[in-house]
């Protein structure tokens, strides 16, 4: 079993190739998504004249970009990385080659920020599985299948579903935190219907056995 590693981004743009990370949240959880350690990241690139950010993603985000930089707590994406890794390495799982598992909403565009900004693809995967658990991707299953209706989509609308904790939207680390409880929130759901189909099931044969 792997370390579930839920993580998040906001950004200056979606073009990961171009646009500015700004801000990740990383946190680790156990089996039972009780989260057991963090790490919060401010980031800029270390030449500051290099920032790409367009408005519309700022006013999403909310982030101040004069007071973002001048923060002493924002650091380069070279240090961002090397905090990272020390965040990783510390949480390793004794004898696997990959301790943890990538989770998030739309992991596939935060991992390329990160890939692209802060840290590369190959040191990333050293520790991180390519493999991940992506509670959009799981959400359009649901829908296929008939479990969740069709106007679901983005974190907002499951977390107003599911009726867990409402937090800031758009906010790296409230992002997470409102994920890994709709996760939560998807697992009990289709264990409930796993149990249905097993009763159900059962009470059929008795059915048949007692008629």
């Amino acid at each position: 079993m792997m370390h579930y590693l839920w993580f998040d981004t906001e950004t200056g743009g979606t073009n990961p190739k171009i646009h500015s990370l700004l801000t990740a949240y990383f946190a680790l959880c156990d089996k039972d998504l009780n989260v057991f350690d963090e790490l919060y990241l401010q980031l800029k690139p270390s030449d500051i004249t290099k920032i790409n950010v367009v408005q519309e993603a700022m006013d999403v985000n909310k982030i101040n970009l004069e007071e973002h930089l001048k923060d002493p707590a924002t650091i380069t994406y070279e240090e961002g990385k090397l905090k990272l890794q020390a965040f990783l390495s510390r949480n390793k799982i004794k004898g696997k080659r990959r301790s943890f598992m990538p989770a998030g909403h739309n992991v596939a565009f935060d991992k390329e920020m990160l890939w692209n900004q802060m840290i590369s693809q190959e040191e990333f995967e050293k520790d991180v599985h390519y493999r991940t658990i992506d509670t959009s991707s799981i959400t359009t299953f649901l829908k296929d299948v008939g479990i969740l209706p069709e106007d679901l989509g983005n974190l907002s609308s499951l977390v107003e579903h599911y009726g867990v904790p409402k937090r800031e939207a758009h906010t790296a680390k409230d992002d997470v935190r409102m994920n890994i409880d709709v996760y939560r929130a998807m697992r009990k759901q289709i264990q409930a219907k796993k149990q249905d189909m097993i009763g159900g099931t059962t009470n059929s044969l008795l059915a048949i056995v007692e008629g």
